[in-house]
């Protein structure tokens, strides 16, 4: 009784065999690894083996419990156990979004069929991880080389040296901005002086242009008078210019003559005062015949 009790009592559940196919490796799944439906367990792995109708799949004989509501939509996957490393194979109600493996014909025992496992994604996206974590160290290595670094310590140099002179600075920039407020005071000083000078200075500006407006119009006034006066006397002017310039030429010419003369008789005079009384005398040589 103890031996019946310890040996079956405990589980009396009924299991039935399943056939489950996997594409590539199941490494981490081993012969009475855990059948799980929704997270509960159902069933135990009974053999693992290569299948031997194709040398690239692997075929799983699992004995699943009886009770288990399974039907023709539910499929299998592999799943990791925490981080231990070890598989088991968790059977879902229906695929979802899951991409179902290829069916494959029973051999013995009903099949249930396979979804490409978040653990196969996983394997398959190994590779490309490692590719990018070479790269990844490789940029570290770069980032990290002795040029890098002596570059870095200049800048923090550099970023110490400035932050030394940094306290001056700051006194020149609060100067900088004193000064730039007075000036800004002093210009709108300016700008007021200018306003004021404005609306007084405006009137006489006005006053200066009305001026200047009626002198122009005088100035034109002018100038139209003076062209009419030529235009009436244009028969005059071309008389005058060609009967009267050169009786004026003739004039002006007798008159350099006379005034030659006159100076020459003032010479005379200078010389010899008495000539206007008394008759000059004869001078010259008397030659002997």
């Amino acid at each position: 009784l103890f031996v019946y009790w310890y040996a079956d009592s405990r589980d009396a559940r009924s299991y039935s065999r399943h056939e489950i196919y996997f594409n590539g490796s199941v490494s981490g799944l081993s012969e009475g690894s855990t059948v799980r439906y929704l997270g509960v367990d159902i069933g135990r792995v009974w053999r693992i083996r290569i299948d031997p109708r194709e040398a690239t799949r692997v075929q799983v004989l699992a004995d699943i419990d009886s009770a288990a509501p399974l039907s023709a939509s539910t499929v299998a996957e592999l799943s990791l156990q925490g981080v231990t490393g070890l598989l088991y194979i968790d059977l879902l109600g229906r695929p979802g979004t899951k991409t179902l493996l290829d069916p494959v014909p029973s051999e013995r025992y009903p099949v249930i069929r396979s979804v490409r496992s978040s653990f196969d994604e996983f394997v398959a996206g190994l590779p490309e991880a490692v590719a990018r974590a070479g790269e990844v160290a490789e940029r570290l290595s770069l980032l990290l080389s002795d040029q890098n670094i002596a570059a870095v310590s200049r800048l923090t140099a550099n970023l110490e040296t400035a932050s030394r002179a940094l306290p001056a600075t700051m006194r020149d920039v609060e100067r900088l901005a004193s000064d730039l407020r007075g000036a800004s005071q002093d210009i709108a000083a300016v700008a007021v002086s200018l306003r004021a000078l404005g609306e007084e200075s405006g009137p006489q500006i006005k006053v200066a242009i009305e001026r200047i407006r009626a002198m122009s119009e005088n100035l034109a006034s002018t100038s139209a008078g003076v062209d009419r006066l030529i235009a009436e006397n244009q028969q005059d002017v071309r008389n005058f210019t060609r009967e009267g310039l050169p009786e004026v030429e003739r004039l002006v010419r007798d008159s350099r003559s006379a005034a030659s003369e006159f100076q020459a008789l003032s010479r005379s005079l200078r010389d010899d005062p008495s000539r206007l009384i008394y008759q000059p005398p004869q001078r010259g040589v008397e030659i002997p015949r």
